[in-house]
């Protein structure tokens, strides 16, 4: 009986695994952008929260993503840094929508953390798996 030597965890991200997290991000910076008023809780925080300035930073790190992807560029500081501000983006709506749903009991947004939550994971896997030599 021969011996196959699989490795089940050399999985590399796709071209396609950046265009579709590229494009979450891009279209939950893009929703933000269009509702300045998502958050409100607590209103001291609320304009911050809002801010057009960590929207656009969200937008930029998507549609470097979707660059990356579309054009198979592997160039290591543009995938590293758009992978770890889209992390970053993402855990700031974690934070700011648990202000809201431990603060001021809006448990709506608990989909939208679950989700959240599925996407940074994604973006883990794919930053874990990422090798720019490919």
């Amino acid at each position: 009986m021969p011996h196959h030597n699989l490795n089940l965890n050399n999985h590399k991200p796709s071209r396609w695994d950046f265009i579709k997290t590229g494009l979450l991000i891009a279209g939950l910076a893009i929703c933000f952008l269009i509702d300045r008023t998502y958050f409100f809780y607590p209103p001291s925080l609320a304009p911050a929260w809002n801010s057009m300035w960590v929207d656009i930073i969200g937008l930029l790190a998507g549609v470097d993503l979707i660059l990356c992807g579309v054009l198979d560029i592997h160039i290591d500081i543009l995938v590293k840094l758009s992978l770890g501000i889209s992390v970053a983006f993402l855990t700031v709506l974690l934070v700011a929508e648990d202000f809201h749903i431990f603060g001021a009991g809006y448990f709506r947004f608990h989909p939208v953390v679950i989700f959240e939550i599925y996407a940074i994971a994604n973006l883990m896997q794919i930053a874990y798996e990422y090798d720019p030599q490919d």
